[in-house]
């Protein structure tokens, strides 16, 4: 009986530095209060939603990379036709 108490007051000791550690930037109570207030949002979405996202996510991504390679396509052909026409003009110049 004697060491179930010691062990008692052992862990009593040990929780209240822990909790004197917290009390220099805020009490115990304010931080498990946090952490319930972070961890009831995440536990309210669904492994099945977050994967959907995260597919959807990528699938705009590959949209976007799609749009952007034919964006820097459709600019360099621009480049390209503006020289030639420069090239022409400056021959028929000479």
């Amino acid at each position: 009986m004697n060491d179930v108490r010691g062990r008692l007051e052992g862990v009593t000791r040990l929780y209240q530095q822990v909790e004197d550690k917290f009390s220099e930037n805020g009490n115990l109570g304010n931080l498990l209060a946090l952490h319930r207030k972070i961890r009831e949002p995440l536990e309210a979405i669904s492994d099945g939603e977050l994967e959907t996202l995260l597919s959807d996510i990528q699938r705009a991504k590959e949209g976007l990379d799609h749009l952007k390679q034919r964006l820097i396509e459709m600019r360099i052909s621009k480049e390209a036709f503006a020289a030639s026409r420069l090239t022409r003009l400056g021959e028929k110049g000479e």
